[in-house]
């Protein structure tokens, strides 16, 4: 949903992670769960799939595109304007699959912060890692590590734990070091919005959308690290000319040769 006033400090978040860990679902149920969707979205989305005799599933509300839904992936990256009760948002629903890997570039090199997701019922996979890796890359520092799927594994305290452990460990490698770890069930909104202490009477921190709030106003975009979005490579001989769009920081080397003119 369109912010009403979105200004340049919105906060950017990319969302990452392995195929089918739930990073549409996500976005598409806290969406949801916060009165953020367009009007009619999610009746729409219903009616369609009732029409097709599928089950609702929360990602169709971003995967717009038609073969997404038939192949059940984010191929393209969404970027959703939202608002919690006390700042802005755009959040970038970022492609899990390998063969779609340019795509999660894309929408990370623009990101201030990153959601990324782990399906406790698979625990770390390859994704998982390379996603990490591209982040530590892009400099993007504030992390939060979702444990997706809880209700899979029961909302199990020691199923939560081992996987932390593991991932925390090789992040320290790539040297990220997360925020928190939160365990979240996106399918059934659980830890999302509000608390569920019924289900997870041994989590004592904060649900998704308070975390996403005390996230530090994001810095002007001249401040950040240097990321340029290469769009295309010319060759002219043995010479190679990259073509892109900077997206964060200062390219020191042309305002030293601009001061220097």
């Amino acid at each position: 949903m369109p912010d009403p006033n979105p200004g340049a400090h919105a906060l950017r978040i990319v969302i990452v992670g392995h195929v089918d860990h739930g990073k549409s679902t996500l976005v598409g149920r806290l969406l949801h769960d916060t009165g953020s969707l367009p009007e009619g979205k999610f009746e729409q989305i219903q009616a369609v799939c009732q029409r097709r005799g599928m089950q609702f599933e929360w990602a169709f509300l971003l995967d717009a595109l038609q073969s997404e839904r038939d192949q059940n992936i984010t191929i393209d990256v969404s970027q959703i304007w939202f608002r919690s009760q006390s700042r802005s948002y755009v959040i970038v629903d970022a492609p899990g699959h390998k063969e779609f890997l340019k795509n999660m570039v894309t929408g990370a090199a623009s990101a201030s912060a990153a959601l990324l997701l782990i399906a406790a019922n698979e625990g770390i996979q390859e994704q998982s890692k390379r996603h990490a890796y591209l982040l530590s890359m892009l400099g993007v520092d504030h992390v939060i590590v979702l444990i997706n799927k809880m209700d899979l594994v029961g909302y199990s305290e020691s199923v939560f734990n081992k996987v932390e452990q593991e991932y925390r460990e090789f992040l320290e490698k790539l040297e990220i070091r997360p925020v928190r770890f939160i365990p979240i069930s996106a399918r059934d909104g659980s830890n999302l919005v509000e608390p569920v202490p019924d289900l997870l009477p041994w989590y004592n921190g904060p649900t998704l959308l308070r975390a996403l709030d005390r996230f530090p106003a994001p810095n002007p975009e001249s401040d950040g690290p240097l990321r340029l979005a290469v769009q295309d490579v010319y060759r002219f001989d043995e010479r190679r000319i990259i073509a892109g769009r900077i997206e964060s920081g200062r390219p020191h080397c042309l305002l030293a040769e601009h001061q220097n003119l």
